[in-house]
């Protein structure tokens, strides 16, 4: 399955390199007439794969005559490899040995992570559709949101609590499915932290009514989170044959670890990789209750 991404417009690559500034960026120029491009295209579908913390693009350069432009291609495919924004190596022709070259030598050898996850695993938190995250029973000052606003874990002061009692559901949507290995939950004030939470896949108009009662197989995945994983933000593996193709998870927070009126979690993250794209604009959230 490629993991390779399709530039639309200047503006988006723009924020793909600006995102992505700290890694390595290959961008793929080609062009639908270009013979060689469509015999390098599994190959490249190939390095995707084999480097998942490396970030491949395309770029249609009939469609995206500009962009084709301020990088000077004359003749497809090129290849680009890109880090901090600026160009370490370029790569003309359908040059399989060439690209894997390039890559031996500029690709990191691993994200670097202190939750546990493995070197081939990546964040997806960048694969979030924000306009449809929601949490009931969050608190209007305190929001599922507020620790979601970009590509790497929250570190700001900001962090979501709930409102009427311990309890929280949230509905994480992604713009396309993902196959999840782990999660991590980090909350500063140990009491506060969530303690048994229960993991719900592709089911994005949950109320408490379905899970409050719900045991395995009915959800996903129940856990029991001690202290040290949620102080630390460990990664939490989970049952990886339960989550593929997932385009929402649902996180139903029953517990904490204090027996506190309110749940608190500073901050999210989720580890795997990313599947076919799937638009997930259509599932619409439930109303707070």
């Amino acid at each position: 399955m490629s993991l390779v991404r399709h530039a639309e417009s200047a503006q988006a690559l723009e924020q793909l390199l600006t995102s992505k500034a700290s890694g390595l960026v290959v961008i793929d120029f080609h062009a639908v007439w270009c013979a060689p491009c469509h015999a390098i295209s599994p190959v490249v579908d190939a390095f995707s794969k084999s480097y998942p913390q490396v970030t491949f693009v395309k770029v249609d350069t009939d469609k995206l005559q500009d962009v084709a432009q301020k990088y000077t291609i004359k003749a497809m495919p090129t290849f680009l490899f890109i880090k901090n924004k600026a160009v370490v190596e370029t790569i003309r022709g359908a040059d399989q040995e060439g690209l894997r070259a390039a890559l031996v030598k500029h690709a990191p050898t691993g994200q670097a992570s202190t939750s546990g996850s493995s070197d081939s695993d990546i964040s997806l938190l960048e694969f979030i559709d924000r306009s449809q995250v929601n949490c009931l029973n969050e608190s209007s000052s305190h929001t599922l949101k507020s620790i979601l606003t970009g590509h790497s874990r929250n570190t700001s002061a900001a962090y979501l609590e709930s409102d009427t009692d311990e309890q929280l559901l949230l509905n994480i949507p992604f713009n396309q499915a993902v196959r999840i290995k782990g999660i991590s939950i980090k909350t500063e004030e140990s009491s506060h932290a969530p303690k048994l939470i229960k993991l719900v896949v592709n089911n994005p108009n949950l109320g408490f009514e379905n899970v409050q009662d719900a045991v395995e197989p009915q959800v996903a995945q129940v856990i029991e989170l001690d202290e040290a994983a949620t102080s630390e933000g460990k990664m939490i593996p989970l049952r990886f044959v339960r989550f593929q193709s997932v385009l929402s998870l649902g996180i139903f927070v029953s517990s904490n670890q204090g027996g506190e009126d309110e749940t608190r979690i500073n901050s999210i993250d989720i580890f795997g990789l990313p599947g076919q794209t799937s638009r997930v604009s259509e599932l619409r959230p439930r109303e707070d209750h």
